[in-house]
Order: C-alpha cells, then sequence, then structure tokens
C-alpha cells in the first residue's frame, strides 16, 4: 500500500508540471515549473478573426504564466485568420504554426523570435509583407513555399542559412538579396519563383542546394559575389538564358563548372570598382616544364593557382581496331591557366609531354632501358623544350620539312 500511494503521489506531481487549459478561448500547455505557456490549436474548429495573443495568462490555479511561443501546428489552416498581434514574450514560432493561413496578409514577427520552424508560413498565400526580427538566425525548411502574394522580403543579417524550399512557388516575388551572413542556401530554395528576374548571392555563401532555382524562367540575371565553391554549377538549374555576372578573377572557372550550355556568364567587379567591362588586369599566361619526373607550372603573377588538364591520347573510347594491332603514342596532352585575386584568368597554355626511349644504344638487357619525358610547348612564336639533357641536340622542321 506505500509503494502504491508513493507512485500515486509521484504521478501526481508529474501530472501538475504541464496541464492543457483553455483560457478565453485559446488552448494553452502551461508549464508549472517554468510558468511558462505554448499557445496549441483548438481540439475543435479554427481559430480565426482578428488575434491578440496576450503576454501573459491566468490559469484555474490563479498563477500567471508567460507566453513564450506558439506550438506546432498552432494555426494551421486557420484560413479565416485575418490578422494577428505576437506578444514580445513570444521567442519561437513552431513547424507548420501559420500553415495555409490564406486570410493572412501581413505580420510582425517580435524581435524576441530566434527561429521560424519549418513550414511556418506554408502556403500563407494572401501574404504579402512580413518583418522578419534580427533576433532570427534561421528559416526552416519549406518556411514560405507557395507564399505566392509575397512580392518583397527583407532577410535580417542575423540569418545564415536559408532551409530547403524555403521560397519555392513564391511567384510574387520579383527580387530578393541575400545578407552575406548567410552560408548555405538548401536543395530547391528559390524553385518556381516565377516571378523572380534577379538575384544576389553573397561571398559568404559555401554550399548552393540541388535545384535551388528550378522553375525561375524569369530570372534575367544571378550576381555571384564570391569564388566559386562547388563543381557542377548546372545543378542549381538557372535558367540557360539567364545573364550571370561573377567576380572577374574567376570567370574562367565559372564557366567551366556551368558548362558549355550556360553562354552568357560574364566578369564582374562586386566591390563596385568596375561593372566587369573596363579593362581588368589579366594574369600572366603560365609556362609548363618538365624537370625531374615532375611537370611544373610557374606564371610571372603573384600569388597565381593553377587550373590544368591532362589527358593521354593513347586512351580512347569506342575505338576500333580491324587488325588487332593498336599503335601507342606515349603522349599526353596538357592545358593549364592560371588565376589570382584581383586579376582577370589568364590564357590557357598548352603542351605535350613525350615519353621516349633513353639508352637504346648503351643498353644490354630490359633493365638498362629507360624512359624520360620530354616536354614541348609554343606560345607567342616562342617553341620552349624541357627534361633534354645537356648538351643534347635538338632539330626543329617546317611543315613543309625543311
Amino acid at each position: 500500500m506505500l509503494v502504491v500511494l508513493m507512485l500515486m503521489t509521484t504521478s501526481s506531481a508529474m501530472a501538475q508540471e504541464a496541464k492543457f487549459e483553455v483560457i478565453d478561448g485559446y488552448r494553452y500547455l502551461l508549464e508549472s515549473d517554468t510558468k511558462t505557456a505554448t499557445l496549441f490549436p483548438k481540439k475543435e474548429g479554427k481559430y480565426s478573426g482578428d488575434i491578440i495573443i496576450p503576454e501573459k495568462v491566468k490559469g484555474n490555479d490563479e498563477v500567471e504564466y508567460v507566453v513564450t511561443s506558439l506550438g506546432d501546428r498552432c494555426f494551421y489552416g486557420c484560413s479565416g485568420l485575418t490578422s494577428i498581434t505576437i506578444p514580445s514574450s513570444v521567442t519561437s514560432l513552431g513547424e507548420f504554426c501559420f500553415y495555409g493561413c490564406s486570410g493572412l496578409t501581413s505580420i510582425t514577427i517580435p524581435s524576441s523570435v530566434t527561429s521560424l520552424g519549418g513550414s511556418c508560413f506554408q502556403g500563407c498565400s494572401g501574404l504579402t509583407s512580413i518583418t522578419i526580427p534580427s533576433s532570427v538566425t534561421s528559416l526552416g525548411v519549406y518556411c514560405f513555399q507557395y507564399c505566392s502574394g509575397l512580392t518583397s522580403i527583407i532577410i535580417p543579417s542575423s540569418v545564415t542559412s536559408l532551409g530547403a524550399w524555403c521560397f519555392e512557388g513564391c511567384s510574387g516575388l520579383t527580387s530578393i538579396t541575400i545578407p552575406s551572413s548567410v552560408t548555405s542556401l538548401g536543395g530547391c530554395c528559390f524553385e518556381y519563383c516565377s516571378g523572380l528576374t534577379s538575384i544576389t548571392i553573397p561571398s559568404s555563401v559555401t554550399s548552393l542546394g540541388l535545384e535551388c532555382f528550378r522553375g525561375c524562367q524569369n530570372l534575367e540575371t544571378v550576381y555571384f559575389e564570391g569564388k566559386y565553391c562547388k563543381s557542377n554549377y548546372a545543378d542549381l538549374k538557372i535558367p540557360t538564358t539567364s545573364i550571370i555576372k561573377v567576380p572577374t578573377e574567376y570567370l574562367q572557372d565559372y564557366k567551366d563548372f556551368f558548362g558549355s550550355d550556360y553562354k552568357y556568364i560574364y566578369g564582374w567587379n562586386p566591390d563596385g570598382t568596375g561593372d566587369g567591362t573596363k579593362p581588368v588586369t589579366q594574369c600572366a599566361t603560365p609556362s609548363i616544364s618538365y624537370e625531374s619526373g615532375k611537370l611544373k607550372f610557374a606564371c610571372e603573377t603573384a600569388g597565381a593557382k593553377y587550373h590544368y588538364t591532362i589527358t593521354d591520347t593513347d586512351i580512347k573510347s569506342d575505338a576500333l581496331s580491324e587488325n588487332g594491332e593498336v599503335s601507342l603514342s606515349a603522349a599526353y596532352n596538357i592545358s593549364v591557366y592560371a588565376t589570382a585575386d584581383g586579376y582577370k584568368a589568364s590564357d590557357k597554355a598548352e603542351a605535350t609531354l613525350y615519353w621516349i626511349n633513353a639508352n637504346l644504344d648503351t643498353g644490354t638487357n630490359i633493365n638498362m632501358v629507360k624512359t624520360r619525358g620530354v616536354v614541348a610547348s609554343a606560345h607567342d612564336g616562342i617553341i620552349t623544350l624541357s627534361g633534354l639533357d645537356n648538351g643534347e641536340v635538338v632539330k626543329f622542321y617546317a611543315t613543309d620539312g625543311k
């Protein structure tokens, strides 16, 4: 009997820690230990009309509770909700909080709120404006999905990430500036924003989600302020007709990573010192040499970095041999260009690395016969050979054999 009594006492104490109560027509979860209240959806029916949420409520126990959050699905499907006032005591808006509140035209979020839950305003098609305070650090997945009436939005500099599908279907958005605090854009972030005509992506963004701009058929101009941050920009699904502006020093990198389908990629200067049409100093064309078993690139521009490709002419796919013999050329084609901060990408330098036999005259067995590399390159009318032995004689022939 003592054990049963103790269990009943414990259960009673636990039951008093949190309880649901309806106060002035609103359903709250009251936390007795913290004296806080969370607004929840009605058990029957939907909230509607003009709603003013109080900062404090008094429970049946005559204790005051501070309203600190709007719970998950609090106003889910409340299409009759026309306006709402949120007190400064609220710090979070739960997932699906205003989902489908199509009658809501504007809302001001107090500066006490630090997070917007996933799908928070999803389907609020009547929402034309919203004020997001600088206390918010992230916009959850589906946060403003299908807010087709939203024509503009100011994202505060406190936000560091935009969740996947965050603005999907916001067809009324015509332009948006992402603050330099954002480090990532989620997948499908601006998918089907058909009214979006321009967007600026700051240099702080280091991660771009797949299909970020799918269905943005009216996107005329995309500005990238920073260095390329992924290998296949075609995955973003930016329309191939869009004009893409990128920092001049990374122009060639962006062209390579977007691919040949994107023909309107131009250099510009994000710091405002130029518009991309003015002359920009070009990085010096690198030289290619071979020494001691290693390829070497060099450039007169300080701090240059080298972007190279090497292809083996012996390796061919879908080749055909009618007599069962394949000739090996033992040659490698090399292409390289240089980039440096503050400079336009250099011209490409090209060379061929040949593997040739050495010591054939003196070799008495296979272990004594070696191969060595010789690199041949030409630039501005100058032919350069590297990898030769000291005193080795080289002859050059014109195409007519002279």
